[in-house]
């Protein structure tokens, strides 16, 4: 894998990539349609293997071309529109966007494509949230509580994603009525993963919605006080770190680290991966981490661990068949990961 490019790669995780592509010698471009886009600009200035160029990519004809004119190898997708959605227009700017990429990526010859995905697809399915689930025609929110939570237009968009990106990994089968005969004119078909991870937090998150997340500021000092403050949805965060208590959360050098991986592999055993970093999902014991790193900051944070649960539902969301398949087990402790992020939050110029 010599040049790859990456759709959102000036998003949180998207610069996570850039930075472990470019750290393994991969020869990386990143497009912004900003004007002027200062994590763009940190990337190049970061490693000469990184590279922005300015797109718009609901630009069909302009993605096709700098494909053509750069012949990646790779392609990493791990764009999104929802979670800043306030119309459905806005959320729907996703589907021009994937397809665009995947054309682009089908009719230039690219050889893998690796889609940052998300446990979203699983909204309102009863666990185990396993890799070989089938989805519901209809997302139903699986109780009252979730009901609360999940929001529906995102859990479909993701699905419809899926099944988008994924038709894309076999060869095209022309239609029924085609003549006898007939040359299938479009036989490249690239190999395709789509790797789903739960919630994320580190350098570059800029939501401030998560627990973790929001920990992490107030030990680096970006924020003055925990309790209190309003998580997703706008939910104090101490009841969102109760109720997100079974939802996994990663670190995104972990994410990155298994995209490069699944990019890169000398084959794909699966098409659907969860990633997990393995932290635990007690909020308890997320509490206990975060106090372990910064001591100093308990009264920071107005609360304490015995306030928060100790145990959380078990969802069967493991990512076994990824280190089974390739061998990964994650490199950070929840406590490393957050004294990394922390040290970031504390230098980096945001």
């Amino acid at each position: 894998m010599d040049k790859v490019f990456i759709a959102g790669g000036t998003g949180m995780l998207g610069a996570a990539t850039a930075r472990e592509l470019a750290h393994h010698g991969i020869q990386v471009i990143v497009s912004s349609r900003k004007a002027s886009d200062p994590t763009g600009a940190a990337l190049e200035a970061e490693s000469d293997l990184i590279r922005m160029v300015r797109l718009d990519l609901q630009d069909g004809p302009a993605v096709r071309t700098l494909f053509e004119q750069e012949r990646f190898d790779g392609l990493v997708m791990v764009v999104h529109t929802h979670q800043y959605a306030q119309t459905r227009d806005v959320n729907n700017q996703i589907y021009p966007i994937t397809l665009n990429c995947l054309e682009a990526a089908r009719t230039c010859g690219v050889a893998r494509v690796i889609v940052g995905g998300s446990m979203a697809v699983y909204g309102g399915m009863i666990p185990p949230l396993t890799e070989d689930r089938a989805f519901p025609a209809e997302v139903v929110a699986a109780s009252d509580a979730d009901e609360g939570v999940m929001k529906k237009f995102e859990v479909a968009t993701k699905r419809a994603l899926e099944i988008l990106t994924l038709d894309y990994a076999t060869p095209f089968q022309m239609g029924l009525s085609i003549p006898p005969g007939t040359v299938n004119p479009e036989p490249h078909a690239p190999e395709i993963a789509i790797l789903r991870a739960p919630m994320m937090f580190g350098p570059g998150y800029a939501a401030i919605g998560s627990p973790l997340g929001i920990a992490a500021h107030v030990v680096a000092g970006r924020l003055p006080r925990f309790k209190g403050h309003p998580g997703y949805g706008h939910a104090p965060v101490e009841a969102l770190w109760a109720a997100l208590a079974p939802i996994p959360v990663n670190y995104v050098k972990d994410n990155a680290t298994c995209i490069r991986i699944a990019l890169t592999a000398p084959r794909l055993p699966h098409r659907i991966y969860n990633i997990d970093s393995g932290f635990p999902r007690s909020p308890r014991a997320q509490l206990q981490a975060v106090l372990a790193v910064a001591p100093d900051s308990v009264d920071r944070f107005g609360l304490s661990p015995e306030e928060l649960p100790e145990t959380a539902p078990d969802l069967g969301f493991s990512g076994a068949r990824f280190a089974q398949d390739f061998g990964w087990a994650g490199q950070h402790t929840l406590e490393t990961a957050l004294g990394d992020y922390v040290d970031w939050l504390r230098t980096y110029p945001i």
